[in-house]
């Protein structure tokens, strides 16, 4: 069987904003997300972590940073950064505020249809479920492949979920994953699982 902990990255400044950021570089983490990123040292722990895949969003480095700086990843057997799991690109919304998008006529097909939606200049979130559960099949899938923490972001992972789930990609929206949370699959022989969703206590008390 193989695990795979998805974990949100932690509270961004973009978060503190209102904007929505997707594949934009530079964003850093929020005075709130810098102080979740080192209670992940504790709540991670030694957690019994393998293999660590990232997003190639700095957010997601500066999450883990603190982690890795630890005692407790001294045992982890390697480290990689994977463009699967990255941000969904959401083309010209990108950078853009909130409150101004929710006034375009595309938004309530992203909140109620958004499998029949790609973002201007973007990506569609028909693509963006397709890259991401291909990675975290590859993952599953790996030889030897036992404990995985999976970094990445809210929509990337509700995307992972709900097709691990056979749920339709219009109900994604359905799932709530907030920042620095923990959600759990198991991958064994053809099943999939889910032990536990945007959860905010101790791996050692989840696995």
């Amino acid at each position: 069987m193989s695990v795979i902990i998805l974990l949100r990255h932690a509270h961004s400044a973009a978060n503190d904003s209102g904007l929505l950021t997707g594949q934009l570089p530079g964003v850093s983490l929020s005075k709130k997300g810098f102080v979740q990123a080192n209670q992940l040292v504790e709540r991670i722990g030694k957690g019994k972590i393998d293999r660590l895949h990232i997003s190639p969003i700095e957010r997601c480095q500066l999450t883990i940073d603190p982690w890795l700086r630890s005692k407790y990843s001294s045992s982890l057997e390697s480290f990689r950064v994977d463009d699967s799991l990255t941000e969904i690109d959401f083309g010209d919304w990108s950078g853009r505020k909130l409150s101004s998008l929710r006034r375009e006529k595309l938004w309530k097909s992203v909140q109620n249809t958004p499998s029949q939606v790609t973002f201007p200049n973007g990506e569609s979130f028909k693509a963006a479920q397709r890259r991401a559960f291909l990675g975290i099949e590859r993952i599953a899938n790996a030889r030897g492949s036992k404990i995985n923490l999976v970094l990445s972001h809210s929509d990337t992972i509700k995307l992972i979920v709900s097709k691990s789930l056979g749920m339709k990609l219009d109900s994604f929206q359905q799932i709530q994953i907030n920042p620095a949370s923990f959600t759990i699959l198991n991958f064994s022989k053809g099943a999939t699982t889910l032990s536990t969703i945007n959860n905010m206590g101790s791996l050692k008390d989840l696995l």
